[in-house]
């Protein structure tokens, strides 16, 4: 299925132009903005197995052939997923790029077969919906939250990984996933954490099939992160709220201290902030808020 959010006569053409009845053009008569556009095209989907393709990535030829053999190969588990290689706006390869994603999440360590449970993977950005093909029946898709936002690719895995079940590792880079100024993790960073806290807070009723642990440390992590994005943004109330989740669950120094920055008034807290900024920056060349891969 093409789920066309610009209803544009070129795409329908071109769809028309490949004469293979295996394709379903499907416009969209208003935009419905990427969520609801994903989450209609994962419910009208009528298939054995789902996966997503943005139109900015592309898939190796053998992506959909190696995850859809180990998926009927191995009936216990609910999604397949591969490993990415990231290139550049131009289709370049970003070594530098590639070699700081393998050594944060740790990719070259992950064997061919089963893992599970998943939550320990999922929460820590290991595994990416848009290089996992899924069983369609593995999740209650009429049952998604669209609160989650720009991490409703999480939302969906960690609803595929209920109940402690497994998913199949392909070892092999079988997504091109592009980087460039205009992906949703550059320009909706807010948005995209807030929705990730939604995904976390709405999988802990199933924790006891998960790493609670895990779970905890990410929605904690998640909580802290979006609490310095509004600071620096000047919305302490934004902040404060962002923190809540985890407030209930005890608290640490650098929780205390962004809910005491949050009590500040917003041109003092954004000051404060964006002098820490600057210094974390000067002493690791690097925000400490950097977008993270694709959830």
């Amino acid at each position: 299925m093409i789920c066309d959010n610009a209803n544009s006569e070129t795409t329908r053409r071109y769809v028309e132009s490949l004469h293979d009845d295996r394709l379903v053009y499907i416009p969209r008569e208003q935009n419905f903005g990427l969520v609801r556009n994903s989450l209609s095209g994962f419910q009208a989907a009528q298939t054995e197995f789902v996966t997503k393709l943005d139109d900015d990535d592309e898939f190796e030829p053998t992506y959909l052939q190696r995850c859809v053999e180990a998926l009927r190969a191995h009936p216990e588990a609910v999604f397949a997923f591969t490993d990415m290689r990231w290139i550049g706006p131009k289709g370049e390869a970003l070594d530098a790029v590639q070699e700081q994603q393998d050594q944060s999440h740790g990719f070259s360590q992950l064997h061919e077969g089963v893992y599970r449970p998943l939550n320990t993977l999922l929460v820590h950005g290991v595994v990416a919906l848009n290089a996992t093909v899924l069983r369609t029946s593995a999740v209650d898709w009429e049952a998604l939250r669209e609160d989650t936002e720009t991490a409703f690719d999480l939302h969906i895995l960690l609803e595929a990984a209920r109940g402690g079940a497994g998913a199949w590792h392909v070892a092999e880079r079988l997504v091109r996933y592009r980087v460039h100024p205009a992906t949703d993790s550059a320009t909706n960073y807010a948005r995209q954490l807030r929705g990730r806290l939604v995904a976390l807070e709405d999988a802990l009723p199933d924790a006891a099939a998960f790493d609670r642990p895990a779970l905890h440390a990410a929605l904690q992590q998640t909580a802290m992160t979006l609490a310095r994005v509004e600071l620096i943004k000047g919305h302490p109330g934004a902040s404060r709220a962002a923190l809540r989740p985890v407030l209930r669950d005890g608290v640490n120094p650098a929780i205390v201290r962004l809910a005491v920055l949050g009590a500040l008034p917003a041109r003092v807290s954004q000051g404060l902030m964006e002098r820490r900024e600057a210094q974390w920056q000067k002493r690791h060349g690097m925000g400490p808020v950097d977008p993270p891969r694709p959830s």
